[in-house]
């Protein structure tokens, strides 16, 4: 009994302690959260990773932007035409805008030119850009231009007409072209600031200039980030925190909970692991509520030019990964669901997915793309079948008998950033040897730290497997197809395309060639969805990738308003861009939360069917 008074007067205290210290953060508009994977670089013309994008929105604004419904909306443009052939883009740009430094202080107005001086850096392949692909495959005359192969900028489609205005010119139309605005690849940056910092430029807070609603005011990696308002911020009326706060924690899944319920973070997406006592605690359960789908998805890559110590045989993998029936085993062999329960126990369903390409990325009369030709059967069905995992294990070995040796070594790391990350990583690899056998496979799991984990592992492929996460950067499969392309960004991620029965004599992969075909379709819309879904149903087919599950999900306790804040162009804040956001003075609950869901959509409807930009 007097050890059970004690937990129950400790856990008082906490909520205690934790209601008082919001309280005051809600009253001084403060944001404070957590974070152990260190940016890799602040320059936002460079950088691609969750936490530079989710820095760059905040202290910089693009010419468009998504409200909170995510539908388009001016913001550093005040409005824009579009010629006829639907490959010119005209923007106006908004006056008495400018550039501030870490200390507030006012560097230059923002003007075209800063639109146009950052496309031309990203072109110079030199920067080694990784968002520069969205400009070469779409601007007239970029891809020569950052090939080298014509040194003339004015080849390049970005005019520039006076200090306001600025034009873009597409190779031809594109169905999704007013979204790309809104993302990194066409942010400004101040010609005069670049020529100062040369190649310091975005590697503190100093070498940076802030146009957006944030400036960061302090960086400390490894320690701590700050960001103060733009009290000059053009549309100031819009921001309800003033201050955000990110603290460097090594293990900030593991710790955030306790640190939520201490009072010293605003928000945590809870672990799969905990979620039994969040959900049996009578006063925990009432914190919290659904964190939100968001717009990636997770799958499990296979890596067709693998980089890793000679230890593991990385010939002997490549071999047996060029194999169909190799593939298909490992395919049907992996338990999604067993997979996912380890960080979703209470809404795996809602999140689980059979395809690359996330469900509501684009419908066309009402039919989903995930539902479209092949894709429909993946929606529908579940990849893991343990009696063809065995069949095709027992074809994989006949096939390979003599040209691999058995069992073959799979290299599997994993990013230690989370709790969630090791149990599962350890799930997937006792539950696949446990079926295949450990005389067909020998998954070896590696640790590996947060930071630099994408340039560590992912880039250099030090990897059989792995499990990645992405997320189309705008409404349409071909940025979903990113990671598997060899002009986009695979030539970092698994490099499907080079598969040998699927190799083309021009180099591209077949499900490349497939991809390509349908990006050439841009008038009749439902015919391009249709082409992209028989590429991605070739994708599938073939087993290049195992798919798994669509990110966010699961609950969260949260002190930000979940429905406040500007969006993604899908409606939801997993951004974490705090434009609009405002804090509430308690959690919200289950009930609560449904009820302002409710309403939430019915604005959604009704704001759509008034939409004036698509």
């Amino acid at each position: 009994m007097k050890g059970g008074f004690w937990k129950k007067a400790a856990a008082a205290a906490a909520f205690a302690a934790m209601a008082a210290s919001v309280s005051c953060a809600a009253e001084t508009k403060e944001y404070r959260t957590v974070y152990s994977d260190e940016l890799t670089t602040l320059n936002y013309l460079k950088g691609v990773t969750t936490p530079v994008i989710q820095l760059s929105q905040n202290i910089v604004d693009g010419l468009v932007e998504f409200d909170r419904y995510g539908l388009i909306m001016p913001s550093l443009a005040t409005d824009w035409t579009v010629s006829d052939d639907h490959r010119t883009y005209t923007f106006h740009i908004r006056k008495g805008v400018n550039w501030y430094t870490c200390e507030g202080k006012e560097y230059a107005p923002v003007t075209a030119h800063d639109f146009e001086a950052a496309l031309k850096w990203e072109l110079n392949k030199k920067n080694a850009s990784a968002i520069v692909n969205t400009v070469y495959e779409n601007i007239e005359g970029a891809e020569d231009y950052y090939l080298g192969k014509n040194a003339d900028w004015n080849s390049v489609g970005v005019k520039v007409p006076d200090d306001y205005t600025i034009q873009y010119t597409f190779v031809k139309p594109v169905p999704y072209a007013l979204r790309l605005f809104a993302y990194g690849s066409f942010y400004p940056v101040c010609q005069k600031f670049l020529d100062e910092t040369g190649e310091d430029f975005g590697t503190s807070n100093d070498t940076l200039l802030y146009c957006g609603a944030y400036i960061l005011s302090t960086y400390e990696p490894e320690y701590q980030r700050i960001l103060t308002v733009n009290e000059h911020y053009w549309n100031r009326k819009e921001i309800h925190i003033d201050r955000i706060v990110y603290k460097y924690n090594k293990e900030a899944s593991a710790n955030s909970p306790e640190l939520f319920l201490r009072g010293e973070v605003m928000e945590v997406v809870l672990p799969g692991t905990i979620m039994d006592d969040w959900m049996k605690d009578s006063e925990k359960k009432k914190l919290i509520h659904p964190h939100v789908i968001t717009n990636g998805t997770y799958f499990m890559c296979l890596n067709f030019e693998p980089d890793y110590d000679e230890k593991y045989d990385p010939k002997n993998w490549l071999e047996a990964v060029n194999s169909l029936n190799f593939r298909k085993a490992l395919f049907h062999g992996l338990d999604r669901i067993a997979a996912l329960m380890v960080i979703a126990p209470y809404d795996f369903q809602r999140r689980k997915t059979g395809t690359l390409t996330r469900r509501n990325l684009v419908q066309y009369r009402g039919v989903d793309y995930t539902m479209m030709g092949g894709l429909k059967a993946y929606t529908e069905g579940e990849s893991f079948n343990p009696e063809l995992a065995v069949e095709y294990r027992k074809k994989a070995m006949e096939e390979l008998k003599g040209r691999v040796n058995f069992p073959v070594k799979v290299v599997f790391p994993y990013n230690t950033g989370t709790v969630d990350n090791a149990n599962q990583a350890q799930v997937i690899g006792q539950q696949m040897e446990k079926l295949l056998g450990k005389d067909f496979i020998d998954i070896v799991l590696v640790p590996y730290p947060p930071s630099g984990y994408n340039q560590t592992v992912r880039d250099p492929g030090r990897y059989s497997i792995i499990r990645f996460g992405w997320g189309p950067d705008y409404a349409d499969p071909l940025s979903a197809f990113d990671p598997m392309m060899k002009s986009g960004v695979a030539s970092k991620w698994s490099r499907i395309y080079l598969a040998r029965d699927y190799l083309l004599p021009d180099g591209r992969g077949k499900f490349e060639a497939m991809a390509d075909k349908a990006a050439e379709e841009v008038i009749d819309v439902k015919k391009r969805y249709e082409l992209f879904a028989e590429a991605e149903t070739f994708l599938l087919d073939n087993a290049f990738i195992i798919p798994l599950y669509m990110s966010g999900g699961g609950f969260e306790a949260s002190y930000i308003d979940p429905f406040s804040g500007f969006t993604t162009q899908w409606g939801d804040n997993s951004s974490r861009k705090l434009k609009g956001a405002r804090l509430l003075d308690h959690p919200m609950g289950m009930e609560e939360y449904a009820e302002a869901e409710k309403k939430y959509l019915a604005e959604c409807d009704e704001a759509r069917r008034n939409a004036k930009y698509e």
